[in-house]
């Protein structure tokens, strides 16, 4: 679980999946929203990011709003494994089928 410290106080972290790649954190101070019927969280800092995965969306949304100043700090899980299995494994189909393609133009070539 994420957590984000905005101003001064310790906050939950929420990812939400809008499209595909595109992702919304938002830091939940705790308050409730005033306007809504239904006893909702209010989100004091929202930003949107695009990510392949939710934790990448998480880190990258959570460095960005500290980088802008908008929250002093967060913490953060470490990425999980299956996460990384996946990515390498995705990279390394790239690179076969990369390395497949530049020896069928090549035969191609001597064909000629």
């Amino acid at each position: 679980m994420a957590k984000a410290i905005w101003e001064g106080r310790e906050c939950d972290v929420r990812v939400d999946s809008d499209l595909e790649s595109n992702w919304s954190v938002s830091i939940l101070s705790g308050e409730f929203d005033p306007v809504s019927l239904i006893q909702r969280p209010a989100a004091p800092v929202i930003i949107k990011v695009r990510a392949k995965t939710r934790w990448l969306a998480l880190d990258q949304g959570l460095r960005s709003l500290k980088a802008q100043g908008k929250i002093a700090d967060y913490s953060l899980e470490p990425r999980p494994a299956k996460e990384i299995a996946a990515e390498e494994a995705e990279k390394a189909r790239r690179a076969a089928s990369r390395v497949i393609g530049a020896k069928a133009a090549a035969e191609e070539e001597e064909a000629e």
